[in-house]
């Protein structure tokens, strides 16, 4: 039995003994997919999550996450982008940060607020950063109307211990305001620290797993913007590999929905990654569809091209995905 098992289990049996409130969520991903490369029916993923809450009289004291993964196709390295979420949450008291400690998303950019996990079209973190979830220690908090996160983690990844004694350092401000009737979200994020690095050629085996770890810096600039039923996110990142003296790499991404109704919603989307070696870039347009009255259920739809330049490679390729999402 893992460690995220036992903890999963002794999370449940210890606060029900303090009569505490738990909830049991779960979910599966089945896809079909269709293309140039790969054709196939798949369970992308099956999960189970508990959520504990301790709560006094006056306040919350403790909230704790355990995300179970039941099964499915994913396997190696990447199965840590999506699965291993396991934290508690400390709040220290009303106007104070809340202290986060465990295995959780690195708050870079989009990362900090957007919940890729369920998505088909995925933002650029692979590529950018190389990691999404890992264990550390953070606060995080609200001054006014700006968000802010600071996490420090090992840099390795889910259910690893740190291989190089190399720890990341990543910090977030985020002010919130209205600009009309559209709420809108500016994020700054700086990041620092040994991550795993692959590159533009080696891609295609990021499931084997990292062979190199390598000191990356980044900056980000992130935008949410909420207008009714139009959604807009923007994110742009740039930075060194190795070393501050390495040539500049960059990312951006940018992503358009809008509930046509409120079970109805397209979405295109473009990002891409450059480095010295070349780019890496994917369309995608989508269709996503919420059965009216039933929110258990969530069809998504994307066409995506993808396309990578490098010195030894010219490669384009296209797929068709239809996703079933089963939520309790």
């Amino acid at each position: 039995m893992s460690r995220r098992s036992l903890l999963a289990i002794a999370l449940v049996v210890g606060v029900s003994l303090a009569g505490t409130s738990v909830q049991l969520h779960g979910g599966l991903y089945s896809r079909y997919t269709y293309g140039a490369m790969e054709s196939g029916f798949t369970l992308m993923g099956a999960e189970a999550d508990i959520q504990a809450q301790v709560t006094g009289e006056t306040r919350d004291i403790l909230t704790a996450l355990v995300q179970l993964r039941a099964g499915g196709a994913m396997s190696g390295w990447t199965m840590g982008f999506h699965f291993g979420e396991a934290y508690a949450l400390l709040p220290l008291g009303l106007s104070l940060p809340t202290v986060k400690v465990g295995q959780a998303v690195i708050p870079f950019g989009l990362l900090a607020d957007y919940d890729v996990h369920g998505q088909v079209i995925q933002t650029p973190f692979a590529r950018t950063l190389g990691l999404r979830l890992d264990p550390g220690l953070g606060v995080l908090g609200v001054l006014g109307r700006t968000d802010y996160r600071l996490w420090l983690s090992n840099g390795n990844g889910p259910d690893m211990m740190d291989n190089d004694r190399g720890k990341v350092v990543t910090a977030r401000v985020a002010p919130r305001f209205l600009l009309g009737d559209a709420e809108v979200t500016l994020g700054l994020s700086g990041l620092a620290g040994s991550l795993p690095y692959w590159s533009l050629d080696s891609l295609p085996k990021m499931i084997e797993g990292p062979r190199l770890y390598v000191s990356k810096y980044r900056l980000g600039l992130d935008n949410n913007v909420d207008w009714g039923p139009l959604i807009i996110r923007l994110e742009g990142s740039a930075g060194k590999d190795s070393s501050l003296s390495q040539p500049l790499v960059y990312g951006y991404y940018g992503e358009a929905r809008y509930a046509v109704t409120r079970w109805l919603e397209p979405i295109v989307a473009y990002d891409g990654f450059h480095t010295g070696e070349g780019s890496a870039r994917t369309f995608s347009a989508g269709l996503n569809y919420y059965p009216p009255d039933i929110s258990a259920f969530e069809i998504q739809t994307a066409y995506q091209r993808n396309f990578l330049n490098t010195a030894s490679q010219n490669m384009e390729d296209w797929h068709v995905i239809a996703q079933l999402a089963v939520r309790f």
